[in-house]
């Protein structure tokens, strides 16, 4: 079994929202293009955001595995 990783690090299976309306983090940003977290990791050119010289950074502080940007509308000031 393969377990899909977001780029925030978290593993989908353990996320809510996975398999109730959420394809996972490459497909939904494919179709959506609405997290904050994996654009940014998408211009940097990482995987994963802890291969970023600057993590943990703003948009991490505080994530957690209740927490998907994909589904929830944040705005990082």
């Amino acid at each position: 079994m393969e377990i899909m990783i977001g780029r925030c690090g978290v593993a989908c299976e353990v996320c809510g929202h996975f398999n109730q309306g959420c394809l996972g983090c490459v497909k939904e940003n494919t179709i959506k293009k609405r997290c904050l977290i994996f654009i940014c990791a998408e211009k940097k050119n990482n995987e994963f955001c802890i291969k970023c010289q600057e993590f943990p950074c703003k948009l991490m502080r505080g994530l957690s595995k209740a927490y998907c940007p994909v589904f929830t509308d944040i705005n990082i000031g």
